[in-house]
């Protein structure tokens, strides 16, 4: 059981918390997730549930979710195409039986018979284009009066009802159900992007009507919107910090932790010369974690911005007494060498506050070629003053910021698109930082 799971917004939860009757109508394109939100949903809602659909296979259905299983079982699976031919699941051996229905009261009356008995009853029918197709009425008015009795008996019932439809555009349907949901596929910088869309929750405001999710592990999961508080905590603990993955030295040069386990495992930590371009307040999430785990593990760090009074007072909380002295403001690029402590030592350095940008990263790549230190560059967005400096990085990283989540992925080493998030483990305790891929 995954009721107690956030993954569905705040807004949907609320629309389904009355016990009287909803229909929900999921929207979107074959692909897009709909069928995942759909079982998500009915997993985190109070009741029993019954999934109705014209390509049911219930071995896959539990072998891509097997946490359904809890919520769905194999007698609520119903095969809603009217074949008289009762099917056997291929490793189970329950029989899986067909709705039975020739117009729209044996609908209605065969969905009954279905739920009578369960305790609050929620039923997914997927799809609704082709179970509204086998009542024998291909007419728009007839199709529209089967739709408007759905919903008064799902009013009358006190049945929730998630229909899920093969389309985008709009339809006498969405006026009649309580609440639509479209949910888009896309691809963005050829990766994977996924959106969902409330566009009515009868009844429950909608703060945020737009939400990027994920599909990771057969789960859907939108995501939380960033605050920008979420490392503002008061009296925080210093977190141990994560040591360098590998060797000191390897064949691709100096490796360093990220300081965010997730990043270390997608990359295998930054390289000498980590380009980031972007968006800064993504960046900035970056930045302060490898700068707080650099500190913590007793390197220096060299700051060139303007911001650095502002970095400094949000880092330094974070950081252990005895080396909250390791952090220096270099206001002249040209002092840099002179500067740096030792190998590995942490360098930010903002191009989009410098002017002379070729005599600032030839003074950096000196400094990395004779001091061995690690230099994470911020080159604002793309076509800005980082485009040209891709043949000298060791790490490549896009920071975007999608849909009020911040989000990253890799050009070097190429990656899939993830979405970051943030969250304390514990009372006063640095904020875990993780990636789910958008899949």
């Amino acid at each position: 059981m995954i009721e107690d799971y956030y993954g569905i917004p705040q807004e949907i939860r609320n629309f389904f918390e009355e016990d009287y009757g909803k229909t929900l109508l999921i929207k979107g394109t074959p692909g897009a997730g709909k069928t995942v939100f759909a079982l998500t949903l009915l997993s985190t809602l109070k009741g029993n549930g019954a999934y109705l659909s014209t390509r049911v296979d219930p071995d896959t259905l539990y072998l891509q979710h097997p946490w359904i299983k809890e919520k769905i079982i194999a007698d609520n699976i119903v095969d809603a195409t009217q074949s008289d031919r009762e099917r056997a699941m291929r490793t189970t051996g329950v029989t899986i039986k067909p709705l039975k229905y020739t117009n729209v009261p044996d609908f209605l009356k065969a969905v009954y018979t279905r739920t009578e008995k369960m305790t609050n009853p929620i039923i997914i029918i997927d799809s609704w284009d082709a179970v509204a197709s086998y009542t024998g009425y291909y007419e728009q008015r007839e199709r529209e009066k089967l739709e408007h009795n759905l919903c008064d008996f799902s009013r009358k019932t006190k049945t929730k009802i998630i229909l899920v439809v093969e389309y985008t555009g709009q339809t006498a349907l969405d006026y009649l159900v309580d609440g639509v949901i479209t949910v888009e596929s896309d691809v963005y910088e050829e990766r994977r992007l996924r959106r969902m869309i409330m566009q009515k929750l009868r009844g429950c405001p909608i703060t945020n009507p737009v939400r990027l999710f994920s599909l990771n592990n057969g789960i859907f999961k939108a995501f939380t919107e960033f605050s920008g508080t979420e490392m503002e905590i008061e009296n925080p603990l210093v977190p141990d910090p994560f040591p360098d993955p590998g060797d000191i030295r390897i064949a691709a040069g100096i490796k360093i932790s990220t300081g965010i386990k997730d990043i270390d495992r997608v990359i295998n930590g930054y390289g000498s010369f980590n380009l980031f371009e972007g968006d800064y307040i993504t960046y900035d999430i970056l930045a302060r974690a490898v700068s707080i785990n650099s500190l913590n593990l007793g390197r220096h760090l060299i700051l060139t911005s303007t911001k650095q009074n502002e970095f400094i007072n949000r880092i330094a909380p974070y950081v252990k007494a005895e080396y909250k002295e390791n952090i220096e403001v270099v206001e002249d690029i040209q002092n840099l060498k002179a500067r740096i402590k030792g190998e590995k030592d942490i360098v930010l350095l903002n191009l989009e506050e410098i002017e002379d940008v070729d005599k600032a990263v030839g003074e950096v790549l000196s400094s990395i070629k004779e001091q061995g230190c690690v230099v994470m560059c911020f080159g604002g967005r793309e076509g800005g003053k980082g485009e040209d400096l891709s043949s000298v990085t060791s790490i490549h990283i896009k920071t975007k910021f999608i849909s009020g989540i911040p989000c990253l992925y890799g050009e070097m080493p190429r990656t899939e698109l993830y979405a970051i998030e943030m969250e304390p483990l514990a009372q006063n305790c640095f904020p875990v930082i993780t990636l789910t891929p958008i899949v």
